[in-house]
């Protein structure tokens, strides 16, 4: 199986996960409902299909599982060129999840699409501190850097990379690109060739190599530079691209029939369409029988479904097919927790990362069984894991805090969030963890406080979100401003209940008596919320369609 591929079903299985963290939903605008007269039929049909299907979806879901399906609604209208809708779209799923990477870069692909250069410049260099380790987020960045003339900015941004890795073609031949135009001849033909090094096939990458050869005067090997020269420019997996491409753009790219059918499989399981996602994957199994990967993800869709001997016979199957598929061993792991073996899913997680360490799927799903069976110790080794192959992982920084806090380690992670704002400063997420480690630590002093309070107001004027509210409610009680953290933690509920989330009330209830009699909370949550205790990962039991019963096919 192509990188390529492997990474849109890596992609798809992540959005398949629920979400373990719930959060009260910031106020989103309304998805305008674009006009498709313009569209060829059957594709206007299949776009009211998905709007259908996305209005239905997202009455169930909060956080970042309906971040996912405003996200998808977003691909699927940019994919039929309707970029005003696509971008209100992604807006929502970046108030939703403010902490995901995936949408502020998606965002910055549609307004690249739509000529918005400094608009798309400012969302990739946002994406940037959230996901410091998605290639093409950083070569977004670095390209906006090079059309806004900052060429030393996008140098310094690609070399920090470079030097950590070897093996990214792309990175090094825009590294070539920045030296030719700042006439670096020398530094270009050797960034150049290391892009070689990392993608021979990449031919397209001797006509740049030629250009460096004749300015630094060496005319015969720009010659044979030259004649080598071809259309095929560096690999680079980017399925959250091409999940927005449509019109002329997907021309330039087309996708295989085998991509094709794993992208739509993908969608129709975040639309809890587990029939047509079947489908899809019965497709691509024709295309390409006994594939692992492909095994893998129809486990984790049987398991979605609720159809666990089906999702274990897949998972089996998957693993028969490659022994050392890391995918087909978590996707068993996936089936058989939700199954309720935890620890044949644990062996299986264990063997998934031993497989691939860098698979943060399977490492965030280990580290949340782990605390659910209150193994704290061992989830936190996970957890660091993550945050060290992901630093802008913003759930794997929250569950390290929760686990460590509940270890009685409250001193010490507030120094590692520190340590992650000295590389990380404008990190919204690791600021909002700041002000409720340093409101609620024993060991703060007032100096950080006032400081944490200072973070919390600036938060609270960059949004209308009941949780940056209820944040600087505690930063507020914190300093002993006890009135004003009142009237914030009321002001925060009456958000939560004006957009339709009164379940997740009782936890605001619950600091607001105490914030009512002077008292500070000792957690950085409140003690009755659900991030202290991740949930067995279950099934969809109301799926969204008729057919096959979960567990009876």
């Amino acid at each position: 199986m192509t990188l390529r591929i492997f990474s849109i079903i890596t992609l798809a299985a992540v959005f398949a996960a629920s979400s373990p963290i719930v959060r009260a939903e910031a106020e989103v605008k309304a998805v305008p409902m674009p006009d498709l007269s313009h569209l060829p039929p059957d594709r206007a049909e299949n776009v009211r299909k998905a709007r259908t299907d996305f209005d239905e979806v997202r009455k169930a879901q909060v956080g970042d599982e309906l971040a996912t399906t405003y996200a998808f609604i977003g691909a699927v209208y940019a994919q039929n060129e309707l970029y005003s809708a696509a971008s209100v779209a992604l807006d929502d799923a970046i108030v939703l999840a403010p902490t995901d990477g995936r949408w502020v870069y998606s965002r910055g692909i549609v307004a690249r699409i739509e000529n918005q250069p400094a608009v798309a410049k400012a969302l990739f260099e946002r994406a940037l501190t959230l996901d410091l380790e998605y290639v093409p987020i950083r070569l977004a960045a670095a390209d906006a850097r090079v059309q806004a003339g900052d060429l030393e900015g996008a140098r310094s941004l690609l070399s920090d990379y470079a030097a950590k890795h070897d093996n990214e073609a792309s990175v090094f031949a825009m590294l070539g690109d920045i030296a030719l135009r700042q006439k670096r001849y020398a530094d270009a033909i050797e960034q150049t060739n290391k892009a070689l090094k990392a993608d021979p096939q990449a031919n397209q990458l001797f006509a740049q190599l030629a250009k460096a050869y004749a300015g630094a005067g060496n005319d015969k090997a720009a010659a044979e530079a030259n004649a080598k020269a071809g259309p095929r420019t560096p690999a680079l997996a980017d399925p959250l691209a091409q999940a927005l491409r449509g019109g002329p753009a997907a021309a330039s790219a087309p996708t295989s029939p085998l991509e094709n059918a794993v992208n739509q499989a993908a969608v129709l399981l975040s639309a809890r369409k587990y029939d047509g996602a079947r489908m899809q994957m019965d497709q691509a199994l024709a295309l390409k029988p006994n594939d692992s990967s492909l095994l893998a993800f129809y486990s984790r869709i049987e398991a979605a479904a609720g159809n666990l001997p089906a999702a274990k016979v897949r998972a089996a199957s998957a693993i028969a097919a490659d022994p050392k598929n890391p995918l087909a061993h978590l996707s068993n792991a996936t089936a058989l927790e939700i199954g309720g073996d935890d620890a044949g899913a644990k062996r299986e997680y264990l063997e998934a990362i031993g497989l691939d360490g860098k698979l943060v799927d399977a490492r965030s799903q280990l580290a949340l069984l782990l605390m659910r069976t209150g193994h704290n110790t061992d989830a936190i080794a996970q957890f660091r894991a993550i945050i060290q192959a992901e630093p802008g992982n913003g759930e794997a920084w929250t569950r390290l805090v929760v686990a460590q806090v509940a270890e009685g380690q409250c001193a010490g992670v507030l120094k590692d969030v520190n340590a992650g704002l000295g590389k990380m400063p404008n990190a919204r997420f690791l600021l909002q963890l700041f002000i409720r480690l340093t409101s609620t630590c024993g060991g703060s002093g007032a100096d950080e406080k006032r400081m944490a309070l200072d973070y919390a107001a600036k938060l609270y004027r960059t949004g209308d979100q009941p949780q940056l509210g209820e944040t600087y409610a505690l930063a507020l009680a914190a300093n002993g401003k006890w009135d004003d953290a009142v009237k914030t933690q009321e002001a925060a509920m009456f958000v939560v209940l004006r957009n339709g989330m009164k379940p997740l009330l009782p936890a605001y209830r619950e600091w607001l008596a105490q914030f009512r009699s002077h008292k500070l909370p000792d957690k950085p949550w409140p003690s009755t919320s659900a991030i202290y205790l991740p949930k067995r990962p279950g099934a969809d039991l109301q799926p969204t369609q008729t057919g096959t019963p979960p567990g009876k096919k």
